[in-house]
């Protein structure tokens, strides 16, 4: 995995194979954890089965920008409220360079950037089948952080840019979902990255774990990523305020195995060691469960310079083999939704739909 925090690296990569991916990831936790989101822009879906079906049979056929997507959950007391998945095709993606927006469908991401800030605005604006919707805005500030803070090479075909490890946001919604209509107003922590590979990622890699947790003045960022040629592990605790590296962790250790209905398995609890720095991270109430993919809500307990933080955060896992099982791929459609195409029928449904969130 190459590494880097840079912004020269924000806009669509147009030199990406067609078999690559690239997504634009935001996500944020309210002060309280009472109320989360994770948004997700896609210039290209590495989870269509469109996209995969095509690449198996005729990869001629394919270009760059084929499949763009947006993916939309948003969380109360651990459990998801709201969830979309919409998949366009390549004429509804714009990225308008000159103003820093990226547009897809009615949904939109702005950058405004300075010399030492960053500020960035969501525009969620959604009307789903089943009669779902969301409407609203997320507007963040940022330091903006230097283009060494991380900076990490190889010879492989994936790069991670987190351009913004920590941020501080103020969202407010009104949400047609699973508890009915309801205004959602809070604020707290967030984070930002830019996602791109130039090959599926399970030619890569086995599994991956990732992460962040927001401490009082601190974030902690990691990834463990199981290759099938060796392990890549990372992890920083960075200064939110300098935006600075104060310590790097070279040991990590996973525990508590469980497995899904799906056969996936996973670690619940990762300890990470420096020294006599160290963080334990469980990952307790499952937000996203499916068979390829995890998200977690989780407690973060930090001890550094002989001072213990606490944190709420968000963990993460996929097993990318599974996305090309054709075994799971009903699944996948009831909450894909192809845009241009009929929804699906669970997908029209307002009772049923919200049991595939």
């Amino acid at each position: 995995m190459n590494i880097s925090t840079d912004f020269a690296h924000l806009k669509p990569d147009a030199n990406k194979t067609h078999d690559g991916y690239e997504w634009w990831y935001v996500d944020g936790l309210s002060k309280d954890g009472q109320y989360g989101f994770v948004i997700i822009f896609y210039h290209e879906n590495p989870f269509s089965t469109q996209k995969i079906k095509k690449l198996e049979t005729d990869e001629r056929e394919l270009t760059g920008s084929e499949h763009p997507a947006v993916s939309v959950s948003v969380y109360k007391n651990s459990e998801t409220i709201y969830y979309s998945f919409l998949e366009y095709s390549a004429r509804d993606f714009d990225w308008q360079e000159q103003s820093l927006c990226l547009k897809l469908g009615k949904d939109e991401l702005r950058y405004k950037l300075e010399e030492n800030e960053v500020e960035l605005e969501l525009i969620l604006n959604q009307k789903l089948a089943s009669g779902h919707s969301i409407n609203g805005a997320i507007s963040a500030k940022a330091v903006r952080p230097s283009s060494e803070l991380i900076k990490s090479k190889s010879s492989d075909l994936h790069r991670w840019n987190l351009l913004l490890p920590s941020l501080d946001f103020e969202a407010s919604f009104l949400v047609d979902g699973k508890e009915g209509r309801e205004e959602l107003a809070f604020g707290g922590k967030g984070y930002h990255d830019h996602n791109t590979g130039n090959e599926p990622m399970k030619e890569s890699f086995r599994d991956w774990y990732w992460g962040r947790y927001h401490f009082e003045g601190l974030t902690l960022v990691y990834y463990l990523m199981q290759k099938h040629d060796g392990e890549q592990f990372e992890a920083w605790l960075i200064d939110e305020k300098n935006q600075s590296v104060l310590q790097r962790f070279d040991e990590v250790k996973l525990e508590y195995f469980t497995l899904n209905t799906f056969g996936l398995r996973s670690a619940r609890k990762i300890e990470l060691n420096s020294g006599e720095v160290s963080v334990n991270i469980q990952s307790k109430d499952k937000i996203d469960d499916g068979p390829f993919y995890q998200r977690f809500l989780g407690n973060g307990v930090l001890r550094y310079n002989g001072q213990v933080y606490g944190a709420h955060g968000i963990s993460e896992y996929i097993y990318p083999k599974n996305i090309y099982n054709k075994l799971f791929w009903p699944l996948v459609h009831m909450r894909l939704r192809q845009v241009h195409q009929k929804p699906h029928w669970v997908q029209k449904s307002a009772l049923m739909y919200p049991w595939t969130w």
